[in-house]
Protein backbone atom coordinates (compact mmCIF):
# COMPACT_ATOMS: atom_id res chain seq x y z
CA UNK A 1 0.00 0.00 0.00
CA UNK A 2 2.71 2.68 0.53
CA UNK A 3 5.55 0.84 -1.45
CA UNK A 4 5.13 3.38 -3.55
CA UNK A 5 5.14 6.72 -1.48
CA UNK A 6 7.19 8.66 -0.97
CA UNK A 7 8.67 8.69 2.72
CA UNK A 8 9.32 11.61 5.19
CA UNK A 9 11.66 11.10 8.27
CA UNK A 10 11.55 13.33 11.69
CA UNK A 11 13.89 13.66 14.25
CA UNK A 12 13.50 15.57 17.40
CA UNK A 13 15.26 18.53 18.31
CA UNK A 14 14.84 21.10 21.38
CA UNK A 15 17.65 23.56 20.13
CA UNK A 16 15.75 24.60 16.50
CA UNK A 17 18.62 27.11 15.75
CA UNK A 18 21.41 24.55 16.44
CA UNK A 19 19.39 21.65 14.41
CA UNK A 20 19.48 24.29 11.14
CA UNK A 21 23.51 24.93 11.77
CA UNK A 22 24.07 21.09 11.50
CA UNK A 23 21.62 19.83 9.19
CA UNK A 24 22.07 22.68 6.43
CA UNK A 25 25.57 23.93 7.29
CA UNK A 26 27.24 20.81 8.43
CA UNK A 27 25.79 17.85 6.39
CA UNK A 28 24.95 20.10 3.57
CA UNK A 29 20.92 19.81 3.12
CA UNK A 30 18.56 21.91 1.59
CA UNK A 31 16.77 24.16 3.91
CA UNK A 32 13.07 24.15 2.82
CA UNK A 33 10.82 26.05 5.18
CA UNK A 34 10.12 26.46 8.50
CA UNK A 35 6.46 25.99 9.47
CA UNK A 36 6.39 26.62 13.13
CA UNK A 37 6.12 22.99 14.21
CA UNK A 38 9.40 21.82 12.28
CA UNK A 39 12.49 22.64 10.25
CA UNK A 40 12.07 20.74 6.81
CA UNK A 41 15.08 20.17 5.10
CA UNK A 42 15.60 18.25 1.55
CA UNK A 43 17.91 15.02 2.17
CA UNK A 44 18.18 14.34 -1.71
CA UNK A 45 14.28 14.09 -2.45
CA UNK A 46 13.30 12.55 1.03
CA UNK A 47 11.71 15.28 3.21
CA UNK A 48 13.71 15.34 6.90
CA UNK A 49 11.33 16.90 9.27
CA UNK A 50 13.42 18.06 12.45
CA UNK A 51 10.42 18.90 14.64
CA UNK A 52 10.66 21.01 17.84
CA UNK A 53 10.06 19.47 20.92
CA UNK A 54 10.21 20.63 24.82
CA UNK A 55 11.55 17.73 25.97
CA UNK A 56 13.63 15.57 24.78
CA UNK A 57 15.10 11.60 26.19
CA UNK A 58 18.15 10.56 23.97
CA UNK A 59 17.86 7.25 22.55
CA UNK A 60 20.41 4.51 22.11
CA UNK A 61 20.12 4.02 18.72
CA UNK A 62 20.52 5.15 15.57
CA UNK A 63 17.40 7.04 14.05
CA UNK A 64 18.53 8.43 10.58
CA UNK A 65 21.69 7.45 8.65
CA UNK A 66 23.26 7.30 5.23
CA UNK A 67 25.04 4.81 2.60
CA UNK A 68 28.13 6.53 2.00
CA UNK A 69 31.23 5.01 0.50
CA UNK A 70 34.55 5.29 2.10
CA UNK A 71 32.66 5.81 5.62
CA UNK A 72 36.04 6.96 7.43
CA UNK A 73 36.32 9.62 5.06
CA UNK A 74 32.86 11.06 5.20
CA UNK A 75 33.40 10.62 9.42
CA UNK A 76 36.39 12.50 9.03
CA UNK A 77 35.01 15.25 6.94
CA UNK A 78 32.41 15.52 9.63
CA UNK A 79 34.83 15.63 12.55
CA UNK A 80 36.26 18.41 10.86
Amino acid sequence: MLGTTDVVTFIPTKDSTKARAFYEGVLGLRFVSDDGFALVFDANGIMLRVVKVQQLTPVQYTILGWNVEEIEKVAALLRE
